[in-house]
C-alpha cells in the first residue's frame, strides 16, 4: 500500500480563497461515516500547503476553512464555530505560537494541532506545554494528519460528554470531580457511565489514592438511585463486632453499651448505594454474614429476631488482588462472585501523567477557593518535576504535595521547585521511571493510541532529528546493542528537553515502551 506524503510540490490544488469552506462526504467507508466529521480551520501562509491538506482531510469526511495568516484565522474563529485548528508555526506576521495562545484564551474547547519542521523541535515542546493537542512534523504523511485530526475530535467529543455529565450532576446537586482528559481517564468515565444506570455489583480495584470512592460516588450520582443516600464504610478500620453493628444495626440491649436500637448502614442506605471500601480487609466471619445478606436481600439486626428487607446497590473497593486472595483462602470465593459481577480497574497517576498539569491547577484553584484567595500559579520546572515523579500515593499524594507547597509559597506567588518535597524536586534532575502498568488494559489502550499515529514519517526508524550512530569499520570495537539503544534513547530525551512524549514520538515508539526501556536500562 502506498502512503500519500505531503509536500509543497505535490499536485496543484483547485483554486481556493481564504475562508472558503469545502464539503465532502462522497466515497467514505463505513468506519469514516460512523466516526463523523469535524469542522476544521487550517491556517498557513502557503496557499498550496493549506489547500493540499484541506483536500486530504475533506476526503475523510471533514469540513474545512482556510486562512492565509494568523490574523485572518482568528477572525474566522471569532465568526464561526470550529472543532480543530491546524496552524503552521512559522508564518509571516502572527506566528503559530501566538495563534495558539489566542485560541487557548478565546476558545479553550477548540483543539489546536501545530505544524512544524524538524529544526523547530523546541517550538513543538513549547507548544505542547501551552496546550496544543499535538503537532505534525514536516514532512508528514497525509494519513498521519487524518488520524491526528480524528484523535483531536475524539478528545473534544469526550470533553463535551464530560461537560454534559457535569451539567446533569449539577442539576441533581451532586458533582463528583473526576479531573483528567488522558485516554485512561476518558476510558474510565465511559465505563462508569455505562455501569451507573444498572444495579450490577461493581468491584473497584486500584492502588491507594486513585480515587475509588470518587468513582463510586460518580456512579451513584448518575444512577436512578441518585436521590437516595450514598453511604460509605471502611471495612478494614473496625473490629468485627463494631463492623457488624455498623452494617446491620443492633437492638437495644444486644450487648453491653447498646442502650438504644440502632439502624445499620444497609437500612440507612435503602434505595441508595452502599460503598464497602477495602473489602479485602474484611474478617472471615463478617464475610459469611455479608454473603447471607446479599443472597437473601434481608438482614437481622444484632440481637434481633426479625428479618428486614434491604434494597441497596453494593459498590466495593480494594487495593488488593481479590482473585489472589481467593486462591490463598483469605477471601470467600462465593462472596467474591457476589461483589465482583463487574470489576473496574482505576489507573495509577503514573500511567496518566498527562493529567498532572490539569490536576495541579485544579487542586490549586480548590485551595484558593477554600481560603478565599487568588489561585497560585505553578512554574514550568515544578510541573516538569511533578510529571517525572512516580507518585506511589497517586492523586491523593499530588493533592497533599500541592497543599504543602501552597503553605510555603507567598501569597500571589508561583510554586517552584523550592516549594516541592526533596523526593519530587530531585526528579527534575534524575528521571524517575516507574512501571506504567503495561499489563493493564489502560496501558494497552495508551500504547494503541500513541502508536496509531506516529509523528515521525518513518514508523519503525528514528526521526531525522536523532542522528544515527556511525557505521563501525573492522578496527572499531563493537558496542553492545543494548548500550547503543540506551545512548540513542538518551540522545532523543536530550533533544526533546526531557519531554518523554516528544522523545517517544521522535523514536517512533509509544511512551509506555519508552518508560519500559528506561526502567530496563536503570536510567
Amino acid at each position: 500500500m502506498t502512503t500519500e506524503r505531503f509536500r509543497l510540490s505535490e499536485q496543484s490544488p483547485a483554486p481556493a480563497t481564504p475562508g472558503e469552506r469545502r464539503h465532502s462526504g462522497h466515497g467514505l467507508d463505513a468506519a469514516q461515516r460512523a466516526g463523523g466529521g469535524g469542522r476544521l480551520l487550517i491556517i498557513d501562509d502557503e496557499r498550496m500547503a493549506r489547500a493540499n491538506l484541506a483536500r486530504a482531510l475533506e476526503r475523510g469526511g471533514h469540513e474545512s476553512a482556510q486562512a492565509g495568516s494568523g490574523e485572518e484565522g482568528l477572525k474566522l474563529l471569532a465568526e464561526q464555530d470550529f472543532d480543530v485548528v491546524i496552524t503552521d508555526i512559522a508564518m509571516a506576521g502572527m506566528n503559530g505560537m501566538e495563534v495558539l495562545k489566542a485560541v487557548r484564551s478565546s476558545k479553550p474547547d477548540v483543539e489546536v494541532i501545530m505544524v512544524t519542521g524538524y529544526p523547530m523541535i523546541e517550538s513543538a515542546v513549547e507548544a505542547m506545554r501551552l496546550g496544543a493537542f499535538h503537532y505534525l512534523a514536516k514532512p508528514y504523511s497525509l494519513e498521519e494528519a487524518r488520524m491526528l485530526v480524528v484523535r483531536a475530535l475524539e478528545k473534544r467529543r469526550l470533553r463535551q460528554q464530560v461537560a454534559q455529565m457535569r451539567a446533569q450532576l449539577e442539576a441533581s446537586g451532586s458533582v463528583p470531580e473526576m479531573v483528567g482528559m488522558s485516554p485512561a481517564m476518558c476510558g474510565l468515565r465511559q465505563a462508569l457511565m455505562r455501569l451507573a444506570p444498572t444495579d450490577v455489583a461493581v468491584l473497584l480495584q486500584g492502588e491507594t489514592g486513585t480515587g475509588k470512592e470518587l468513582a463510586a460516588r460518580t456512579m451513584h450520582a448518575q444512577s436512578q438511585r441518585a436521590r437516595r443516600r450514598f453511604l460509605a464504610i471502611n471495612c478494614g478500620a473496625l473490629s468485627p463486632e463494631l463492623l457488624e453493628s455498623e452494617l446491620f444495626g443492633h437492638e437495644q440491649g444486644a450487648f453491653s453499651g447498646a442502650v438504644r436500637r440502632k439502624e445499620g448502614l444497609f437500612e440507612a442506605a435503602s434505595g441508595g448505594t452502599l460503598f464497602l471500601d477495602e473489602i479485602g480487609e474484611m474478617p472471615p466471619g463478617m464475610q459469611v454474614k455479608l454473603l447471607r445478606v446479599l443472597q437473601e436481600q434481608n438482614l437481622r439486626r444484632v440481637g434481633g429476631t426479625v428479618d428486614i428487607p434491604v434494597d441497596v446497590r453494593i459498590i466495593a473497593a480494594t487495593n488488593r488482588n481479590l482473585k489472589e486472595e481467593v486462591e490463598a483462602g483469605r477471601f470467600r470465593r462465593d462472596l467474591y462472585y457476589r461483589v465482583a459481577v463487574v470489576t473496574q480497574e482505576l489507573p495509577p497517576l503514573r500511567s496518566r501523567a498527562e493529567d498532572i498539569p490539569l490536576l495541579a491547577r485544579y487542586f490549586l484553584a480548590r485551595l484558593a477557593e477554600q481560603g478565599g484567595a487568588v489561585p497560585l500559579d505553578i512554574e514550568d520546572d515544578a510541573l516538569d518535576a511533578l510529571w517525572q515523579y512516580p507518585f506511589p500515593g497517586n492523586v491523593r499524594e499530588l493533592a497533599n504535595i500541592l497543599e504543602r507547597a501552597a503553605v510555603f509559597c507567598p501569597p500571589g506567588g508561583s510554586i517552584g521547585l523550592a516549594h516541592l518535597p526533596p523526593e519530587v524536586s530531585e526528579s527534575a534532575v534524575h528521571l524517575s521511571v516507574s512501571d506504567p502498568g503495561s499489563s493493564s488494559a489502560v496501558a494497552a489502550r495508551q500504547d494503541d493510541a500513541t502508536s496509531a499515529t506516529p509523528v515521525c514519517p518513518q514508523a519503525a526508524a528514528p526521526c531525522a532529528s536523532v542522528p544515527a550512530a556511525p557505521a563501525p569499520d573492522a578496527s572499531t570495537p563493537l558496542v553492545p546493542l543494548a548500550e547503543m539503544e540506551k545512548q540513542h534513547i538518551l540522545h532523543a530525551l536530550e533533544l526533546a528537553g526531557d519531554n518523554r512524549t516528544l522523545a517517544a514520538d521522535m523514536l517512533g515508539i509509544s511512551r509506555s515502551s519508552l518508560w519500559r526501556k528506561l526502567r530496563e536500562y536503570g536510567v
